[in-house]
C-alpha cells in the first residue's frame, strides 16, 4: 500500500522535546535532547518502510522517543549519580551492568511487544479500507441495477403506449359504414398515423371485404380467406392480437395488430415500429449503459445500431437475456385487451463496459 504522502519529519515533535526537557529538566540546546531527536528521524524512516503509512510510523516513532526519553531520563537521575557516588569502587561495575541489562531488556520489550502492536494497528487500518471499498462498490452496484430497472420499465411503458394509442386508432376507425366510406376513414387514419401501413377488412366468415394501403393498390371486395390466419382466430377469440415483430424488408420492423368488434369482423393493420428503435437508442444508463429488445427465441429486434438490430443475431445464450427469458411475464389487461407477451420482447439494459 502507498504511503499518504506527507514529508518525512527532520526533528521529533516539539509537544514531545518540551516533555522530555520537562523530565530532564534540560536546557533546550542540550545535546541530549538533540540525540532523542535524531532518534525520532531514524525510527521515523524505518517504520515508514516498514509499515507503508505515515500514520503508524508517526505512531511508531513517538512510542519509542517515549520509551528512549525515559531511559535517558532514567539514567540521568538515578543511574548516574549512583555512577558518581560508586566510582571507582566495584559498585560502578554492578550499577553498569545493572544498566546495561534494564536496557536490553527495554529494547527486547519493545521489539516483541510495542512492533506487533503497531503492526496490528496498521492491519486494522488496512482491513477497515478494504472493507469501505467493497461496501462502497456494492453499494454503488445496487444503485446502477435499480436504475437500470426503472430505465427499463419506462422504455417498456413507453412501448406499450405507443401499441395501445395505434390500436385503439385502429379500433375507432372501424365503424360498419359501407366498404368505400369505410375506405375514406382509413386512408385519413393512414394519414394521421404514419406507422400504419396498411389494413385489411375481415368478414366474421373469414372473408376480405377492403384492403387499404399506403405501399399497394386498394381493394375492395377482394374474398381473400382469412379463416386460417392466426391474427384473424386469434382477434375472434381474445377481441385483439399482437403479433411478433417481422422484418417485411431489411430495416423495417413491423407488427402485426388485429382487433375485432361485434358483428363488423376482424381490423387487421400492419404498423411500423420502427419508431420504437428511436426509443430504444435515446434510453441510456449512466456513461455506457444502453439498451436493446429481444423476442421470445432471444434474437435480437431492437438495438441502438440498427445495422445489428436488423441482423436479428441469437443473443439466447447470454446469461442476462437466459434470465430475462426465464422470469414470468404477466399477461396485462387494460380495459378487457389481452396483449400476446411477445408484443415488445424482452427489454435487456447493459454496461457496455462489462
Amino acid at each position: 500500500m502507498a504511503s499518504l504522502g506527507t514529508r518525512a519529519p527532520d526533528r521529533a515533535p516539539r509537544g514531545l522535546e518540551r516533555l522530555a526537557a520537562l523530565f530532564l529538566q534540560a536546557d533546550p540546546k542540550d545535546t541530549r535532547l538533540g540525540d532523542l531527536s535524531e532518534l525520532y528521524v531514524r525510527t521515523h524512516e524505518r517504520a515508514t518502510r516498514r509499515l507503508g503509512t505515515a500514520l503508524a510510523a508517526r505512531l511508531a516513532a513517538d512510542l519509542h522517543y517515549l520509551g528512549a526519553s525515559a531511559n535517558v531520563v532514567l539514567f540521568a537521575r538515578v543511574i548516574e549519580p549512583a555512577l558518581r557516588l560508586a566510582a571507582p569502587s566495584a559498585m560502578a561495575l554492578i550499577v553498569t551492568d545493572l544498566w546495561e541489562r534494564t536496557m536490553t531488556t527495554v529494547q527486547m520489550s519493545v521489539r516483541k511487544l510495542v512492533l506487533p502492536a503497531l503492526l496490528l494497528v496498521g492491519s486494522s487500518f488496512l482491513i477497515h479500507g478494504a472493507l469501505n471499498v467493497w461496501y462502497t462498490w456494492r453499494q454503488t452496484e445496487a444503485l446502477m441495477i435499480d436504475v437500470q430497472r426503472q430505465k427499463a420499465a419506462a422504455l417498456a411503458a413507453q412501448i406499450e403506449q405507443f401499441v395501445v394509442a395505434t390500436q385503439s386508432q385502429i379500433s375507432w376507425s372501424t365503424t360498419g359504414v359501407p366498404a368505400e366510406q369505410q375506405r375514406i376513414e382509413w386512408l385519413r387514419l393512414l394519414r394521421n398515423v404514419p406507422a400504419i401501413t396498411e389494413l385489411t377488412l375481415v368478414g366474421a366468415d373469414g372473408k376480405e371485404s377492403l384492403f387499404v394501403s399506403r405501399l399497394a393498390m386498394d381493394k375492395v371486395g377482394r374474398g381473400t380467406d382469412f379463416a386460417n390466419d392466426v391474427r384473424f382466430t386469434e382477434a375472434m377469440k381474445r377481441q385483439t392480437y399482437i403479433g411478433p415483430v417481422h422484418f417485411p424488408k431489411p430495416g423495417e420492423p413491423y407488427v402485426s395488430i388485429a382487433v375485432a368488434r361485434a358483428g363488423m369482423g376482424v381490423t387487421l393493420a400492419e404498423v411500423s415500429v420502427k419508431k420504437v428503435w428511436g426509443l430504444v437508442a435515446a434510453t441510456k444508463a449512466g456513461e455506457t449503459g444502453y439498451a436493446y429488445i429481444v423476442d421470445g427465441k432471444g434474437r435480437l429486434i431492437a438495438d441502438r445500431d440498427p445495422a445489428l438490430a436488423s441482423s436479428h443475431q441469437d443473443l439466447s445464450s447470454l446469461p442476462q437475456v437466459q434470465a430475462a427469458m426465464a422470469a414470468p411475464v404477466a399477461e396485462r389487461h387494460p380495459e378487457g385487451k389481452t396483449f400476446d407477451s411477445s408484443v415488445s420482447g424482452r427489454i435487456q439494459l447493459v454496461d457496455a463496459t462489462h
